[in-house]
């Protein structure tokens, strides 16, 4: 009895010990939305969009391997983050705030520069890190960085797949949206930095990748999801 009573504990323990499995959230079909830590994504494929209709705040774009990673900031440019006008501080007042289903989440938009070909379609978003900072200019990312408010990678190595043929490849469409719980953005500090990291699994070989907020008065609606209800606050 010993023996088994032994045996049973070390394989308590193995499974205590174990990683959390791994989420792939697939949007690769129309409307195909889910959610992982708590945040909600959503394929999304409405047209147009564009200049005038989005704000990007951060663009990033692979220089090799496929692998592309960057954040917003007003201070100097790390990783693949490119400069010029696409890549700013952000506040928290500039990020619209909704209500899902009586939750209110904070609303971010990507658009992926990926091709409509057989094997370019596809680019997988592998890390998605939010901080709220004091200042809009830090860099040094992630040491002079407070710890994140959302993490894509909490409880396991989580990450999305998402395909540019639905709404036509390239920039300036619509690929995904990223309902943030507005109940993690408390606190003091009001510069919002959003840490990405892309091409992982499927690689970014083709167009730059931008971060945006979609100003009023433009309202995107969920489908399905148990019937969300989603209403724009002001």
């Amino acid at each position: 009895m010993c023996k088994a009573f032994t045996i049973f504990v070390v394989a308590i323990l193995a499974l205590a010990a174990s990683p959390a499995m791994a989420v792939m959230l697939e949007l690769t079909n129309v409307g195909s939305q889910g959610t992982i830590n708590d945040a909600i994504f959503q394929q999304f494929s409405p047209q147009p969009t564009g200049t005038g209709l989005i704000d990007p705040f951060v663009r990033i774009q692979a220089k090799k391997d496929g692998v592309e990673e960057g954040y917003n900031t007003d201070g100097e440019r790390e990783f693949e983050t490119k400069g010029g006008n696409f890549t700013h501080s952000l506040l928290l007042s500039a990020v619209p705030l909704v209500t899902i289903n009586s939750v209110n989440y904070r609303e971010f938009f990507l658009d992926i520069g990926e091709n409509e070909s057989e094997e370019g379609r596809y680019l997988s978003v592998d890390e998605l890190k939010i901080h709220l900072e004091a200042v809009g200019d830090l860099s040094g990312y992630p040491d002079n960085f407070s710890d994140s408010i959302y993490s894509l990678d909490d409880g396991g190595d989580n990450w999305i797949k998402l395909n540019a043929n639905i709404s036509g490849g390239g920039n300036g469409r619509a690929d995904m949206l990223a309902y943030i719980p507005n109940v993690l953005f408390t606190g003091p500090n009001q510069y919002v930095y959003l840490y990405s990291k892309l091409g992982v699994n499927f690689s970014a070989d083709n167009g730059p990748e931008e971060w945006a907020c979609v100003p009023e008065p433009v309202t995107f609606a969920l489908l399905g999801l148990g019937g969300l209800f989603l209403r724009r606050r002001k």
